[in-house]
């Protein structure tokens, strides 16, 4: 059998044989290691982001062992926190919300990294609704929204609220406005120094209803007066401050009304007094009933002779000195042996003395002093008239009738014949 020629082993020794030449002095090295990456340095070190949606390009630089920069080197991208800030594989930062992050690039065992802080700040304010109308008095929310730099809201934030012109609307600290008198006025929100504003139109409040106090008033004496007051309410029910009224009587002959609301009574009845203003009304009921406050008699103070008659009238007046019409008296004598009254007021002399007369109507008196004297003769005619007598001694009874000044005939009259 024949051998294989020994090839394989020649070929090994040439190749030693060939190394110890290329050393030169005879010493064999090994050959040097394989690049291995052992630095990572990530450049921005540190990002700050002002608003969300930002971005930056981190770069990363590997090197090896020996420190030289292994160009072309595999980099993998992390965030440590994703809701702050994401990172792509090609190191593209995207600011994602406030906060922190640490972003890694890793190559191979080595990583290195760079801060990236998210702190919003405030570009624009915008205040809701922008514009709008109110009516003075009513009140209305507005709202204010900051945004950064690219339209994204910043949270907890808070504004300082103004109003341009206070006589038109006011503003408190939570955004309420509320209306204060016709005009335009702006009302702004500001915070970090950044202000939003909405521009508001306050109109006059209209009137749909009137209120009048008090709603009824009942009278007792002509003359009398009382001042009602108006208000004015719009459709939110809020009064109108400075609303102006036209005021009126429904019957003038009972009460009248002035322009300041004052009324004045002048006969019994009833009379609705209104108040006007704009296309709304309110009213009041007035009734005057007079009430009767004092009685006269007049003649107050008289004389008559027993048998004699006057006639006295009563009247009734109210508090205001108003005759009181229609007033039924009851007529009564103090003393019925000096003089006596009938339902009418006529008043007999019964026998001389004084008396008083009184007519009396819803229980208030008045009353009459009255004298009554006793009749005083007047004429006396004696009858026959003429006597002739034919014979000495011869007699003839006379009569004397006594009349007192009225013609009454004076029964029992003392007489005294010469």
């Amino acid at each position: 059998m024949r051998r294989p020629p020994a090839v394989a082993p020649m070929l090994v020794l040439a190749g030693l044989a060939g190394w110890a030449v290329a050393c030169g002095d005879g010493v064999i090295e090994p050959p040097p290691d394989p690049p291995r990456a052992t630095t990572v340095t990530v450049t921005p070190a540190t990002v700050t982001f002002a608003a969300q949606g930002d971005t930056a390009r981190l770069a990363a630089e590997v090197r090896d062992q020996v420190g030289r920069v292994m160009e072309g080197a595999t980099v993998s991208w992390s965030s440590t926190d994703t809701t702050a800030a994401t990172v792509d594989a090609s190191g593209l930062v995207t600011a994602a919300g406030n906060g922190a992050a640490t972003i890694t690039a890793t190559s191979g065992s080595a990583s290195g990294s760079a801060t990236v802080t998210v702190a919003q700040a405030v570009s624009a304010v915008a205040v809701v609704p922008a514009a709008d109308t109110l009516v003075a008095g009513d009140t209305l929310r507005l709202r204010a929204e900051a945004t950064d730099a690219n339209g994204h809201p910043v949270a907890g934030v808070e504004f300082t609220w103004e109003s341009g012109d206070t006589s038109v609307a006011t503003v408190d600290g939570s955004g309420l406005v509320t209306g204060t008198g016709a005009g335009e006025v702006e009302i702004a929100a500001t915070t970090a120094g950044v202000a939003g504003v909405a521009q508001l139109a306050v109109a006059a409040p209209v009137p749909t209803t009137v209120a009048v106090s008090p709603d009824t008033v009942a009278f007792a004496a002509l003359g009398d007066t009382v001042r009602l007051t108006a208000e004015a309410f719009d459709a939110s029910g809020h009064a109108v401050v400075g609303a102006e009224f036209t005021w009126a009587s429904s019957d003038a002959s009972v009460a009248t009304v002035d322009g300041s609301g004052l009324v004045t009574v002048h006969d019994d009845g009833t009379a609705t007094i209104t108040a006007a203003s704009g296309s709304a009304s309110g009213s009041a009921t007035v009734t005057v009933a007079q009430a009767v406050s004092g009685v006269t008699v007049a003649p107050a103070v008289d004389t008559l002779v027993a048998g004699d008659t006057v006639r006295l009238r009563a009247e009734a007046m109210d508090a205001n000195g108003h005759a009181v019409a229609g007033a039924e008296f009851t007529w009564e004598s103090g003393d019925t042996l000096v003089a006596t009254v009938d339902n009418a007021g006529l008043v007999t002399g019964v026998r001389a003395g004084e008396v008083e007369i009184e007519a009396t109507t819803a229980g208030v008196a008045g009353v009459a002093q009255l004298a009554v004297g006793a009749p005083a003769p007047m004429t006396v005619a004696v009858s026959p008239d003429t006597v002739a007598f034919a014979a000495l001694g011869d007699t003839a009874q006379l009569a004397a009738e006594v009349r007192d000044q009225i013609g009454r005939v004076m029964a029992g009259a003392t007489v005294s014949w010469s």
